[in-house]
């Protein structure tokens, strides 16, 4: 160091002139301090790059991932804190963090540096075998866990053929399993980063208009979009989404808006089954009436469901696919939100021959295996599946019906709590009235509706969908979900083909219209289908009470969530038909389970919430992206 600072001294000193005095100070600290001055350049390079901050994922980022099918909506209910109140950001960059951390080792492997330095950042959460105990200072303590070791040969193989015999026998079999990418696509969400900065001691990062938009859609909370207008000084009450949170704005002093998160209180029916969330891309995609079918290394494919394609459907008219621009308001609205691939979109027309019917009716009965089960959806989208699912049968106390199915599949195995607090034995007198409730949306004496109990509800539908397959016995995981989606799209065939044939019966009871005949899909693979599917049950019949009086009448939002207005319900309707499936002893086989699966499609049109984006329909509007704040920031 002495060295140093001579050499320095002495290469000044040569520099000035003889006739200038000496400035120059042989304290070796004046030197270390002029050595570390901020007017140096390669000092303000230092500075400026600290200023900014570690390189996190961004909103759109982590939308992106979701298109991949990353991460489901089971994500934000991991946001919930103890505390209450503001959710910083830096718990949603963990809750994601965690999902990384969860996804195969080849993967991660591949992820680039900006990302492995952003899990390896975050802080784990506490596995849940584990149990946490206050210290005398209050600092969370991992209780030690004693290892038993036996010296019994015969006892060590029992336990491994016990926990082998875990493996093979699932608690559910999940029903989130999204359209997945081709694998030499590369994984455009890994390069959307941006600087964090530091905001009242919390991390903080730059929002877009297009990312508040899509946050709002996946936590199905979109009213908040307008109560955030330029301009406006006051603090309206903020609609909370599914997932008992809000997104809160608020102006800051130097022109830009603080974005955050609030968290909300939730009853006990409105926290969440142990089942699969729902897909962020069909959230996305269902709210604009888009039905995606395809991703390649590019582009995501899908079909625009409109008004037009409903008629055609209720006509049975045979349909194919034409390549479609962002023509609809709602095409242009989803053209804006954050991606990972280009969009492609389609539009269905008549035809002479039918060539892409039966792709509609697959991407129906996909819905309940692909997480699209969404909260938010469009009319005509809602109209086209449950005509397509309903079978021409009005619905009566279908809710009612699909509650008692939860109950009878809970009893069945009431200690591994998987329909969440509202069926524990404690929470008796809430389960009853909670099914009252439902008797009074069935008979139209309760009209209204939180989107927190519908989508509730439909989570606890699906967790005993996955419960249902688990309980299938000698046969894979992958056997059987492939043939009861197989099965579940048989069940969408002639469902639609009665659905037809009620609209004909409707509109001219002497005469017959033709319908077109889907071919069978491929067979599965697994030999032991045959030994459960049994007897194919014959098709119910339709009466000419239960048919619409015009198959072309745009079915309303009345018609949607407002069941029949009396208390009695025509001979055959869809209730009724569950009945004979409450009768049956578990386990049920591959076609009874794919006809919940059909059945649970119609309960979740009763739950859907509908967005309005044409003239004349009812339901949640989006304001403009122009009326939000040009500079947000969310900490």
């Amino acid at each position: 160091m002495l060295l140093t600072v001579r050499f320095l001294w002495f290469h000044k000193s040569g520099n000035d002139s003889p006739d200038s005095p000496m400035q120059s100070s042989f304290d070796p600290q004046e030197q270390c301090v002029d050595l570390l001055s901020t007017d140096r350049p390669w000092m303000r390079m230092l500075l400026r790059k600290r200023e900014r901050g570690q390189c996190v994922p961004a909103l759109s980022g982590i939308f992106k991932a979701g298109d991949e099918g990353l991460y489901s909506s089971a994500l934000f209910n991991t946001l919930q804190k103890a505390c209450g109140g503001d959710i910083p950001l830096d718990v949603l960059h963990d809750a994601f963090a965690q999902e990384l951390r969860s996804r195969p080792l080849p993967e991660r492997s591949a992820y680039p540096l900006p990302i492995s330095r952003f899990v390896s950042g975050k802080r784990q959460g506490v596995r849940r075998s584990q149990s946490v105990r206050a210290t005398k200072d209050s600092r969370p303590e991992l209780s030690p866990r004693a290892q038993r070791y036996s010296v019994d040969l015969a006892e060590r193989g029992l336990s491994k053929a016990l926990s082998k015999r875990s493996r093979s026998n699932p608690i559910l079999i999940s029903t989130f399993n999204p359209i997945l990418p081709d694998e030499s696509a590369g994984s455009s969400w890994t390069q959307d980063l941006r600087h964090a900065h530091k905001f009242e001691g919390r991390t903080g990062i730059s929002v877009t208009a297009t990312e508040l938009a899509a946050l709002s859609i996946i936590l199905g909370s979109p009213l908040t979009l307008a109560q955030m207008q330029r301009g406006s000084q006051e603090k309206s009450p903020q609609p909370t989404s599914v997932f008992g949170l809000s997104i809160s704005g608020s102006p800051l002093g130097d022109g830009r808006y603080h974005i955050s998160l609030k968290q909300h209180k939730r009853s006990l029916s409105q926290l969440p089954a142990k089942g699969s969330g729902y897909s962020t891309l069909y959230a996305k995609h269902i709210a604009a009436g888009s039905l995606p079918f395809s991703l390649d290394s590019k582009s995501i494919s899908s079909t625009l469901i409109t008004r037009e394609t409903l008629e055609a459907v209720k006509l049975g008219k045979c349909l194919r696919t034409e390549r479609s621009s962002a023509s609809t308001s709602a095409a242009q609205f989803l053209s804006m939100l954050p991606s990972s691939r280009e969009l492609n979109f389609h539009t269905f027309t008549e035809s002479t021959a039918s060539t892409s019917t039966s792709l509609l009716l697959r991407s129906i009965a996909e819905l309940p295996f692909t997480g699209g089960l969404v909260p938010l959806a469009s009319m005509p989208l809602v109209s086209t599946v449950r005509f397509v699912a309903s079978a021409g049968l009005p619905p009566a106390r279908l809710l009612q019906r699909l509650e008692a199915l939860v109950d009878k599949v809970h009893r069945h195995s009431p200690n591994l709590q998987l329909f969440g607090p509202l069926f524990e034995s404690n929470n008796a007198g809430l389960l009853f009235r909670e099914r009252e409730r439902l008797g009074k949306l069935a008979t139209g004496t309760v009209t209204e509706e939180s989107l927190a109990d519908k989508v509730a509800r439909m989570h606890r539908y699906i967790t005993m969908l996955e419960r249902l397959m688990a309980l299938v016995p000698d046969m894979k995981q992958q056997d059987i979900l492939f043939a009861v989606r197989e099965a579940t799209q048989k069940e969408i065939e002639r469902s639609y083909e009665d659905a037809i044939a009620a609209a004909s019966l409707g509109t001219n009871n002497n005469s017959s219209t033709e319908f077109q005949v889907f071919p069978a899909p491929a067979t599965s693979p697994s030999k032991r289908y045959s030994s459960l599917s049994g007897r194919r049950s014959k098709r119910s019949s339709v009466s000419i009470a239960s048919a619409p009086s015009s198959p072309c009448m745009p079915v309303s939002q009345e018609t949607l969530t407002s069941p029949r207005s009396s208390s009695t319900f025509s001979v055959q309707n869809l209730g009724k038909d569950l009945e004979s499936v409450l009768k049956t002893d578990l386990p049920f086989n591959i076609p009874t389970i794919a006809k919940v699966a059909r059945l649970v499609l119609v309960a979740w049109t009763q739950s859907v919430q509908i967005v309005a984006w044409e003239d004349g329909e009812n339901g949640l509007q989006f304001a403009g992206l122009d009326t939000l704040p040009r500079k947000m920031v969310m900490y």
